[in-house]
């Protein structure tokens, strides 16, 4: 049996725990009441994937799931001292799973979503061309730096 050196191992399991720390950072009741309702999240909240926080390729099961975690976070009984905001953002994430539930809403949000992934990287790649063209290919982009 292989031996495995005890600090390697601790520095795997601490880095882990940092890791889901940090994912469950944003799963607290006053961060996801402000981050639905603060000012400009109307727009924001057109999305409803970022508004439940999660990819596009999510399943519907997936969904759910994350709905009812969120919604139990932001429920106005479980914020009595501003149950005025938890109710708009209890709202809202129910808005958005009701219309990732729909099909047809599913499927016209990623097909608005895909159209303007696809009309954005068009455009990158025309300014990046632009760009190599005016300084004669010897500009390095920062986003095409691994380092960086």
């Amino acid at each position: 049996m292989e031996e495995v050196d005890p600090e390697l191992l601790f520095s795997s399991f601490y880095s882990e725990v940092k890791a889901i720390e940090k994912r469950d950072s944003v799963l607290n009741s006053k961060e996801q009441i402000h981050r639905l309702t603060k000012p400009g999240s109307t727009y924001l909240n057109l999305n409803p994937y970022d508004v439940l926080l999660l990819p596009l390729e999510s399943t519907v099961e997936e969904m759910r799931k994350q709905y009812r975690r969120l919604s139990i976070l932001v429920h106005p009984d479980k914020n009595p001292d501003d149950r005025e905001s938890a109710q708009k953002a209890f709202d809202i994430l129910k808005k958005a799973i009701e219309m990732l539930e729909d099909p047809e809403q599913r499927a016209r949000i990623q097909l608005i979503y895909e159209e303007a992934k696809s009309r954005t990287d068009k455009l990158i790649a025309d300014k990046r061309k632009a760009q190599k063209k005016e300084s004669g290919g010897k500009v390095t982009l920062l986003e095409d730096n691994p380092e960086y």
